[in-house]
């Protein structure tokens, strides 16, 4: 497998994004830079504007884009995972391509 640096996750992502964006209404349009709140966590300010299944269409989109790019074809994007720890993983675009450059490494 190719290496695949973190900046090319950045660009398979914002790729998803583009794909979603068409999808979703003006005010639901993810920005593409790293501090983008993905999920709304309790207790905090800063909102997502992604609802539950705006998560998993571009959790979708994700999974497709990367099973399509030959550097990223072996990774084990695992959406179940990802929702069951979304807190976690999806607190903005940075945790997410970081989950997904962790996995690269396996």
């Amino acid at each position: 497998m190719k290496s695949i640096t973190k900046e090319d996750i950045y660009k398979i992502l914002y790729a998803a994004i583009d794909e979603l964006n068409t999808m979703q209404e003006e005010d639901e349009q993810l920005e593409k830079k790293p501090g983008t709140v993905l999920f709304s966590r309790p207790g905090y300010t800063e909102k997502g504007v992604l609802d539950s299944m705006g998560i998993v269409n571009l959790l979708i989109s994700v999974d497709e884009v990367l099973d399509n790019d030959q550097r990223t074809v072996d990774i084990n994007f695992d959406v179940n995972h990802i929702l069951e720890d979304k807190e976690k993983i999806l607190q903005n675009i940075e945790t997410l391509v970081n989950h997904i450059y962790a996995l690269s490494q396996k």
